[in-house]
């Protein structure tokens, strides 16, 4: 699973900073020496700093009775650093005072249980599966209960299916990895009830599932439609395959109403008609979309397509997240790197494969780095990939694309950067941020080309400007255009962007930018400013 990027989960980072450097802040199960702890009665706490519990020692005193490991105010955190297997039927309690994370394999043989229990005192706290860390259960009568809550074992999609048809606000976890080759082609979101109960992956991945609609069903992915009730986290997806020919298409939802956290998909994920795709969701309007990534969708013609959402509507909250392989389509797409359009909140992610909106003869396309259009609002993200489009242009056509967002209509960009180039043909608005901005931009930057032919369509920032952008910036040398008056296409001049040179990007932060949001670093994002809540991935 990846790493927590998320506000929600935050302290996640936290944890893996605090174990490795902080003495005082976690209680940690390891091959280590058992030291500092002290265990009396099946209870486990820590006595002082650096407290650790060997895992030879845990497994022989389950082999007895049930063991519970605190961890107190002092050292809040508790984490599983190397492999643990018991075989007895004896439960393990991990009751951490604020969070508790899993870097290893936690094998339950036998029917012995297994609780966690976070915030026991504390507050802001979660679990997470990290580092190719799980929880394996061999026997799915064991018992699993966190955080108070039960949940039922299952171990294939069809087992899942089945008991979510029949309870579908029910807890359900993952016991193990599944190869789903065996189940053959679903037609049909194989969870087809809308799901209000929980679903926790354990850090594991469900792989080579295939689903490829029939033509009566409209709606692809493993769930058709997660509830606003409805909770999925800690779940893979490998090697999938959703195609169709439309509809509304994720590799792990269709549509989201409810929250999602730290799940994961690689594959692909495609419409040979109009559509709105994903590659995690297609339609968003939920909680929260946490700490998630995909590796990208394709579509062919009018659609919306993301590489990790197709559409985020009013509402709908993406932070933390990313995308890796990016977007597009054949023909008037409005295509995003991590979303095609938003609505709701991108917060702390990035996208970083490339972007294309297909080619558009009699009407418009939209291609962004990170979404095609924003009417919602993007703070704290970045995209580091190419975005383009095909335009043949009539009056009434043409292609709108910029290295972070095509069309920014209405939303709001703060604190934000692109990459990679925007290209298009010369009629078309392109801008190394912003395609047109009739929204509100400020402190941003881009570095990538902006490329149509037509000084008057294209700014090192911003192609057409409102103009509604403050304290921006583009560089003169990376970019191709060089006179500091085409900051935006349209109009010259643009009070809002300044041109600075490479040099000057990699000397300092720009006027305006926040030390705590923004830092420099020559071995970082090649010398430019980056966001030190959401740093590229190195």
């Amino acid at each position: 699973m990846t790493k927590s990027r998320t506000k929600t989960l935050t302290v996640a980072a936290a944890i893996s900073c605090a174990l490795i450097t902080t003495a005082h802040a976690a209680v940690t199960i390891s091959n280590a020496k058992t030291k500092n702890m002290n265990c009396t009665g099946g209870m486990c706490t820590p006595t002082g700093s650096n407290a650790n519990l060997n895992v030879g020692d845990l497994v022989a005193m389950l082999a007895s009775s049930d063991v519970t490991v605190k961890s107190s105010a002092s050292a809040p955190s508790l984490g599983v650093l190397d492999p643990l297997t018991w075989a007895s039927t004896h439960r393990l309690t991990l009751d951490a005072y604020q969070s508790i994370h899993v870097r290893a394999p936690m094998v339950v043989e036998g029917t012995a249980g297994l609780t966690l229990t976070t915030n026991d005192g504390g507050t802001g706290g979660d679990y997470i599966f990290e580092d190719g860390g799980y929880a394996d259960f061999w026997d799915l009568a064991s018992s699993l209960v966190i955080n108070g809550q039960s949940f039922t074992l299952v171990s294939d999609v069809k087992t899942l299916a089945s008991a979510i048809a029949l309870h579908p606000s029910r807890n359900y976890a993952l016991s193990g990895r599944y190869n789903a080759s065996a189940d053959g082609v679903y037609h049909a979101a194989p969870v087809a009830t809308a799901f209000n109960g929980t679903l926790e992956g354990l850090g594991h991945a469900i792989a080579n599932l295939s689903i490829s609609l029939s033509k009566d069903q409209s709606y692809g992915g493993l769930f058709a439609h997660v509830g606003k009730k409805g909770t999925v986290r800690d779940l893979g997806l490998a090697h999938i395959l959703v195609a169709a020919g439309g509809g509304l298409l994720g590799s792990l939802a269709a549509i989201n109403d409810g929250t999602l956290i730290n799940d994961t998909a690689t594959g692909d994920v495609g419409t040979s008609q109009g559509g709105t795709v994903g590659g995690l969701v297609g339609q968003d309007s939920g909680k929260i979309i946490a700490s998630s990534s995909s590796t990208g969708a394709g579509a062919s013609t009018d659609c919306y397509v993301g590489g990790l959402v197709g559409e985020v509507l009013p509402g709908g909250v993406i932070e933390g997240s990313h995308a890796t392989r990016g977007a597009g389509g054949q023909t008037r797409c409005h295509a995003g790197g991590l979303a095609g359009i938003n609505g709701g909140k991108i917060q702390n992610s990035y996208a970083t494969g490339d972007v294309y909106g297909g080619n558009t003869t009699d009407q418009v396309a939209w291609a962004g780095g990170l979404v095609g259009l924003n009417y919602g609002s993007i703070a704290g993200s970045f995209a580091t990939g190419d975005a383009s489009a095909t335009c043949c242009v009539s009056e009434f056509s043409g292609a709108v694309v910029g290295g972070l967002v095509g069309l920014n209509q209405g939303g709001t960009i703060r604190n934000s950067y692109a990459t990679g180039s925007a290209i298009s043909s010369d009629q078309s608005e392109v801008g190394g941020l912003v395609g047109e901005n009739d929204g509100t931009v400020s402190l941003t930057y881009a570095t990538g080309e902006a490329v149509n032919g037509k000084p008057a369509y294209a700014g090192g920032l911003v192609g057409y400007d409102g103009p509604y952008t403050t304290l921006s910036y583009w560089n003169l040398n990376t970019s191709r255009i060089s006179d500091p008056g085409q900051g935006a296409g349209t109009p010259r001049n643009d009070p809002g962007i300044t041109g600075l040179t490479d040099a000057q990007l990699k000397s300092a932060l720009p006027a305006g930018f926040n030390p705590q949001v923004w830092g420099q670093d020559p071995n970082i994002n090649r010398g430019w400013p980056y966001l030190l809540a959401n740093p590229p991935p190195q």
